[in-house]
């Protein structure tokens, strides 16, 4: 065993590389429809968690009285998504971390690094 004066043995991260290169489960990259059902999946979770807030957001509009009840739906029947701002930047939407995106955005990214490979 060969001990470094800090008491750990100077082998370990070769020895855990190693390990890791063996136990290591093999990432499948997935294909164009099984991301794009990822997609759905995570638009349907995010439409699920959007919904109460695009509500709550409507519905104090209308209250307020500042618009007309039809401007107030439809401003915020979007509300949460992906926009542009100033014709050239994306802002990023909301709830783009919950595990349904997460997953799709890994997949995502992954499927777009193969094909950059080949």
């Amino acid at each position: 065993m060969l001990l470094s004066d800090k008491g750990y043995d100077r082998r370990f991260p070769l020895q855990l590389l190693f390990a890791l290169l063996i136990v290591a489960p093999t990432v499948k990259a997935l294909g164009d429809k099984e991301v794009a059902e990822l997609g759905e999946k995570c638009e349907a979770a995010r439409e699920i968690a959007l919904t109460p807030i695009r509500d709550q957001r409507t519905q104090a509009c209308i209250e307020q009285k500042l618009r007309q009840p039809d401007h107030c739906r439809r401003y915020y029947k979007t509300y949460g998504n992906v926009t542009v701002r100033g014709g050239v930047t994306p802002v990023m939407g909301y709830f783009y971390d919950l595990p349904e995106c997460v997953e799709w955005i890994d997949a995502r990214e992954a499927l777009r690094v193969s094909r950059s490979r080949n």
